[in-house]
């Protein structure tokens, strides 16, 4: 058996659960998912779709800018 790793992401409980019920429908765990997601970055050196620049209002950018803000203050208290 090959040497595995953990990887560890932080995400709304909402989103988890979400996402909890669509992969039971495929047959299929987080790790799973999270593995073929890295296989398919490997396959196109990147990622697996286009990014694009969202609307400001959008949620996805609420979201990325509430977690910039909170890593920001992460690496503050970290170089402390």
């Amino acid at each position: 058996m090959a040497k595995t790793t953990t990887v560890r992401a932080m995400m709304e409980v909402k989103k988890k659960d979400n996402v909890s019920r669509i992969l039971k429908k495929l047959g299929m765990n987080h790790s799973e998912a999270i593995n073929i997601f890295y296989s398919l970055i490997e396959e196109y050196e990147g990622l697996p779709f286009d990014l694009r620049i969202p609307n400001p209002r959008s949620e996805v950018m609420k979201h990325l800018n509430n977690s910039i803000k909170k890593n920001r203050r992460l690496g503050e208290l970290l170089a402390k």
